[in-house]
């Protein structure tokens, strides 16, 4: 359970950041001096910085006492584990994790902030503590993880083609002055459209792997490792990873949905996007059935 305790140091780090802002310290990154929190849904937008962080004091001081009380198989800590976990990955970061990664991979940086750095903290605080919950006991997946892995890659569709459409000039669900507006990567908007399709139509073909054979051992005609089992890291880092940022994302999607995006000339502006929700979960699970299938031939 040595997991467990590395959880717990993540929680005191967030004590003692919690404890700093409460006291008056500066760079405080959320709430009110989060810049961008109302264009992108911020579940704190409006929040002070005194609650917010002595919130995340009395947070921090639960996880050090869960941390504590998972290493002696408490049924509780597991549950409030599986909570924070959820928390930390979906309702603190916002859609910026992933605007900012596809902007990354182009080049760009120019809206990474203090507000991100904590976002990708607390996904990372996530990860670990949905870690540590399923070191002290996996969660048994029902027989669907199949059907999550196709329903997955169908849902990965949607929001790609209407990207691909619009890296090839066609208004699918808007206007062309919204083709026009271009984005933050300096005019080069076809490039981030393609881009984004190219990872939706890549991560619907990888999703299939989850429950394909060539999923579990590479093709023999792989250079090097036909043949060899595939690392279940390999399936399972970017499989999570990618269920995390859609799901938490998808979220936000929802959180601005309003009539006038269902327009004619506006629906392409959300609608595509409201897939994320759906997809990420579906992903998440496969990518869970995937984890405990492997992990069991392991052993």
């Amino acid at each position: 359970m040595k997991i467990a305790w590395v959880a717990g140091t993540w929680s005191m780090v967030l004590t003692a950041f919690g404890g700093y802002w409460a006291l008056g310290g500066a760079g405080f990154p959320l709430g009110r001096n989060d810049w961008r929190a109302a264009q992108v849904g911020s579940v704190f937008g409006r929040a002070e910085s005194l609650p917010l962080s002595v919130g995340m004091v009395a947070v921090g001081l639960a996880g050090v006492v869960a941390a504590w009380a998972l290493t002696r198989g408490s049924r509780a800590a597991r549950i409030f584990a599986w909570i924070l976990a959820v928390g930390l990955v979906v309702v603190v970061p916002d859609v910026r994790v992933m605007q900012n990664l596809v902007y990354a991979l182009m080049g760009y940086t120019g809206l990474w902030d203090g507000a991100l750095a904590f976002m990708l903290f607390s996904i990372a605080g996530g990860v670990l503590w949905a870690w540590a919950a399923v070191s002290a006991g996996a969660v048994a997946m029902p027989k669907i993880g199949s059907w999550a892995a196709y329903a997955a890659a169908v849902l990965a569709l949607p929001y790609g083609a209407s990207r691909l459409a619009w890296a090839m000039g066609i208004p699918l669900g808007v206007t062309k002055e919204f083709l026009r507006q271009g984005d933050p990567t300096a005019g080069a908007g076809a490039l981030s459209e393609v881009l984004f399709a190219g990872l939706c139509f890549g991560g619907a073909v990888l999703t299939l792997g989850l429950v394909q054979r060539w999923g579990e051992v590479f093709p023999r005609w792989f250079p090097w490792v036909g043949g060899r089992r595939v690392p279940v890291t390999m399936a399972v880092v970017p499989g999570a990873a990618a269920a995390i940022l859609l799901t938490q994302s998808g979220v936000r999607s929802w959180m601005f949905l309003r009539p006038e995006f269902l327009r004619a000339d506006t629906w392409g502006e959300l609608a595509p996007s409201l897939s994320w929700l759906p997809w990420g979960i579906t992903l998440g699970m496969a990518t869970y059935a995937y984890f405990l299938r492997r992990r069991l031939e392991q052993r």
